[in-house]
Formats: structure tokens, C-alpha cells, sequence
């Protein structure tokens, strides 16, 4: 399929021309001088604004999380210490009535600036 006609306007001239008499004679400077086409890309090209870097977001580390019935944080582990997320949970069971339950918790990391030596 053909693609889209940009200027339907400047093929319009172009056709009435080719219909006029051959009579009449371009000028021989204005077939020197370049074409208005090429005069308005150079016109309009103007730099574009950057546009500002997408913030990242921030590094998240899982722990393991002790909560409630009511959907309360009573502790939290690191990942690598399940077992005693597991010991916590089942002493707060035994000990007290009500829902206690283990779930994954993500928290963001701490900024660690580069040290320089």
C-alpha cells in the first residue's frame, strides 16, 4: 500500500503547472536559487529540552515479619534468620491468646554512600 501524501498542496501546484501552456518561460535565477522546502527544515530545527532521568526506586530487602490478628507488626527478622521468626511466633501462640502469623516483609535498604580513600 502507498504510503501518506505530506503536502497535498505543493503536489497541487506541481500539477497545475504541468497543465499550464509551455508558453510561458521560467527564470533561469530561479531555477539556481534552493528550494523554500529545504530553507524550513534548516529554519525549524531548533535543540529539544532533555527530559529529567526517571528516579529509581529505592533497593528493597526481605525480612520475615511476626503480626497480629490485627494486621500489627510485634517483630521482625532478617531472611537469613527464619528459625527464629518460627521461635518467636510459637512462644507468642503459647503464651497469649489471639492470631499470630508469619508473612514477608520488604523494606527499603539504607543509602550507602561510596567511601573514598
Amino acid at each position: 500500500m502507498a504510503g501518506r501524501i505530506l503536502n497535498r498542496r505543493e503536489l497541487r501546484k506541481q500539477a497545475d503547472q504541468a497543465e499550464e501552456p509551455e508558453a510561458v518561460v521560467p527564470d533561469p535565477a530561479s531555477a539556481v536559487a534552493p528550494p523554500e522546502r529545504a530553507a524550513k527544515r534548516k529554519a525549524g530545527a531548533t535543540p529539544r529540552a532533555k527530559k529529567p532521568r526517571r528516579v529509581k526506586a529505592p533497593r528493597m530487602r526481605a525480612c520475615w515479619g511476626v503480626f497480629d490478628g490485627g494486621m500489627k507488626e510485634v517483630a521482625v527478622f532478617d531472611y537469613n534468620q527464619r528459625a527464629a521468626a518460627e521461635e518467636k511466633l510459637a512462644a507468642l501462640r503459647g503464651k497469649q491468646k489471639g492470631v499470630y502469623f508469619l508473612q514477608i516483609v520488604k523494606q527499603p535498604m539504607r543509602e550507602v554512600a561510596p567511601s573514598v580513600e
